[in-house]
């Protein structure tokens, strides 16, 4: 008996530790609901590079990034080039009428998804917005972290991360930073 209460501590400990979401392994399916009530199914991107995209428009990072239209921007560069991108808000105070106005706000051409009680958040391990994720057209996760490298200098210009790990994969080859570490706001989950 005391051997079995033991065995089921360690599981519970180990299963805590374990990430969700492995660079080099298969990502979570999840479904998910866009501003304008269109039912978003990762699957359907399946052979397609699908850039994920945690935001929060009350986070000041992330007003930022769109203030300079670097997100927006970006994504239109790849549009035609078998990359979706789509964008997750997980703040569990707001909803989907949020969503419609970030959107309006910055006329984005690509869905926002509604994750208001942050389960798929949780299971994405997101803690830090904005948060990015690429995956390869087989589900396989890429690329983790941060949008771009915080500011190095006098007049540096920040290495953009995501468009890196883009250019590399569409390139063939493997993406030469995989993981960096997201700057920003944490993610606001519900309390319960």
């Amino acid at each position: 008996m005391r051997n079995l209460l033991y065995l089921f501590f360690f599981l519970m400990v180990w299963s805590n530790a374990v990430p969700a979401v492995m660079l080099g392994f298969q990502v979570p399916q999840f479904t998910l609901v866009d501003s304008y009530g269109n039912i978003i199914n990762l699957s359907d991107f399946r052979g397609k590079y699908v850039v994920l995209e945690w935001f929060d428009p009350d986070c000041v990072r992330v007003q930022q990034h769109y203030e300079q239209d670097t997100m927006r921007q970006l994504a239109l560069n790849y549009m035609g080039m078998d990359v979706v991108w789509l964008a997750i808000n997980s703040t569990y105070y707001m909803d989907q009428e949020d969503n419609i106005r970030w959107q309006d706000i910055y006329s984005l051409p690509y869905p926002l998804l509604g994750d208001f009680s942050g389960e798929v958040a949780k299971r994405y391990d997101v803690e830090t917005i904005p948060q990015m994720y690429l995956i390869d057209p087989y589900g396989t996760l890429i690329y983790k972290g941060a949008f771009e490298s915080e500011y190095g200098g006098y007049n540096a210009k920040p290495f953009n991360y995501v468009q890196a790990a883009l250019e590399e994969s569409l390139a063939g080859l493997p993406v030469s930073i995989p993981k960096t570490t997201p700057s920003g706001c944490y993610v606001k989950y519900p309390y319960y």
